[in-house]
C-alpha cells in the first residue's frame, strides 16, 4: 500500500470514529434523559390521570347523593305539609268536650226533634305509632230530625280540630214519601258512632314540659 493510500485510510478511520462518537453520545444522552425523566414523568402522569378520574367519580357520586338528598328533603317537606293539611292532631290531656260541643244540637221539634249523646269509657290503645300512649273514647249519637241536621252533625264532627273517626252511620226514614210530602217535614232517625282519640295525660304533660 502506498503512503498516500495509508494516509487516506487513516483519515477515513478518524472520520468514522468521529461519526460514531457524534452518533453514540447524543443517543446515549437521549436514552439517559428518557430513563431518568421522561419515563418517570409519564408513569406519574398516568397515576395522576387515574387519581383524577377517581376523584371525578367521587365528585359525581357526591353530586348525585346531594341531589337525591334535596329531593328527599322536598318530599319530606311536602309530606309534612300534606299531613298538616289533612291530618288531625290528638286531643291533649283532658280536652274531652271539644267534639261534644260541636255535635250537640238544640231540639226544636221540627229540624231536630230528638238527640241523645252517650260517651264510653276511655280505653288505652296499643300498636299505634305516636309520640306517646294513645287512648280512645266512643261517642254515640242518636237523633231524629231532617237530613240536613243529621249531615250537619257529621260535618261538625269532621270540622273538629282533633282526630275523630266515624265508625258507623245508620239512617232510617220515618215515613214514606207521601207522608213526608203531606207533613211537609221529612224526618229520619240516625245513629252515629264516632271514635275520639286522645293523648294519654303523661304524654300531653311531657309535651307541655318541652314548650
Amino acid at each position: 500500500m502506498s503512503r498516500a493510500a495509508a494516509i487516506v485510510a487513516q483519515v477515513r478511520a478518524a472520520l468514522d470514529r468521529d461519526t460514531v462518537a457524534w452518533a453514540v453520545v447524543p443517543g446515549t444522552a437521549a436514552l439517559l434523559v428518557t430513563a431518568l425523566f421522561v419515563v418517570p414523568n409519564y408513569v406519574r402522569a398516568l397515576d395522576m390521570k387515574d387519581e383524577a378520574q377517581r376523584l371525578e367519580a367521587v365528585a359525581d357520586e357526591n353530586i348525585s347523593q346531594r341531589n337525591n338528598l334535596q329531593l328527599l328533603e322536598r318530599s319530606v317537606t311536602a309530606l309534612r305539609d300534606e299531613c298538616t293539611r289533612r291530618c288531625r292532631p290528638l286531643a291533649e290531656g283532658t280536652e274531652h268536650d271539644r267534639l261534644l260541643a260541636a255535635i250537640t244540637r238544640q231540639t226544636d221539634g221540627t229540624v231536630v226533634r230528638e238527640q241523645s249523646i252517650r260517651t264510653g269509657q276511655m280505653q288505652s290503645v296499643d300498636g299505634i305509632a305516636a309520640s306517646g300512649p294513645v287512648r280512645r273514647r266512643e261517642v254515640s249519637v242518636d237523633m231524629t230530625g231532617s237530613f240536613e241536621s243529621v249531615f250537619g252533625v257529621l260535618d261538625a264532627a269532621e270540622g273538629v280540630d282533633q282526630l275523630v273517626t266515624p265508625r258507623t252511620l245508620e239512617i232510617v226514614v220515618l215515613h214514606g214519601p207521601i207522608e213526608q210530602a203531606s207533613q211537609g217535614n221529612p224526618a229520619v232517625r240516625a245513629t252515629m258512632v264516632f271514635d275520639e282519640w286522645f293523648e294519654a295525660p303523661r304524654a300531653a304533660e311531657a309535651k307541655e314540659g318541652k314548650r
